[in-house]
């Protein structure tokens, strides 16, 4: 049974037992896969600290195909991500990105572009001073197209975008004909042009909407957002 070391994204854990953890983690050799840590509850355990939702870390595991379950045996933060979980805006963007992940994946299926993306984005996320809602827009962009369900931008003044080559109502949503460069901004990424765009209120509600529906129809349980369920009860995990 090889270790592999590894770098990965931590997408979800689970208390196990009294002591141990089930760690589900999206690495950039092997995909998603789940974990279970034992005894890193414990306050002896001094790399159980770097098993938490969004962290980016080198983990160690024994890795078997045969196994749901793979035994983690260590691991150490990449990068610490401080400005994330100490700002509530940004921690709910960033749950919600990992939570995206988590839920429009499958397990053993190695896409290193799906992990270089959350990766760089939390990292976006990380240094941004504003609008950190734009890293979560461009996110959900470039995510759907490294799914296959490339957005492609059509005749915003009708409401309208064309998707997969074929024109289909922007659900629910109708666009400006000035909104065209500010979702051009957000689904192209360039970082300077991301950071220092401003979106109104209402654009905001406009594209979660979207978001929402659009990952509803292609994606069983990933439009509801458990991230902001949790986050408008106060009940912070």
């Amino acid at each position: 049974m090889p270790i592999v070391k590894t770098k990965a994204v931590i997408l979800k854990c689970d208390n196990y037992r009294e002591t141990s953890k089930i760690i589900t983690f999206f690495t950039d050799s092997h995909g998603k896969l789940k974990g279970i840590a034992k005894g890193v509850r414990n306050s002896k355990t001094r790399w159980g600290g770097a098993l938490q939702s969004m962290a980016l870390v080198n983990v160690m595991f024994y890795y078997k195909e045969t196994r749901t379950l793979h035994l983690i045996s260590g691991a150490e933060h990449l990068i610490t991500l401080n400005s994330i979980y100490d700002d509530y805006d940004k921690m709910q963007i960033g749950y919600r990105m990992v939570e995206l992940v988590n839920k429009t994946t499958a397990e053993y299926q190695e896409n290193t572009n799906i992990y270089n993306l959350l990766a760089n984005s939390l990292q976006i996320l990380e240094s941004a001073t504003k609008n950190y809602v734009n890293v979560l827009f461009n996110f959900e962009f470039r995510l759907l197209s490294l799914l296959g369900y490339n957005i492609r931008l059509g005749e915003l003044p009708g409401g309208n975008v064309e998707i997969n080559g074929q024109n289909r109502y922007f659900y629910e949503n109708r666009f400006s004909a000035g909104d065209h460069s500010t979702l051009e901004v957000l689904s192209e990424g360039n970082f300077n042009q991301l950071m220092s765009l401003n979106i109104s209120k209402q654009q905001v509600f406009a594209l979660e909407k979207f978001f929402e529906n659009y990952m509803r129809d292609h994606f069983e349980y990933a439009g509801f957002s458990n991230a902001k369920k949790v986050f408008n009860s106060q009940d912070l995990f």
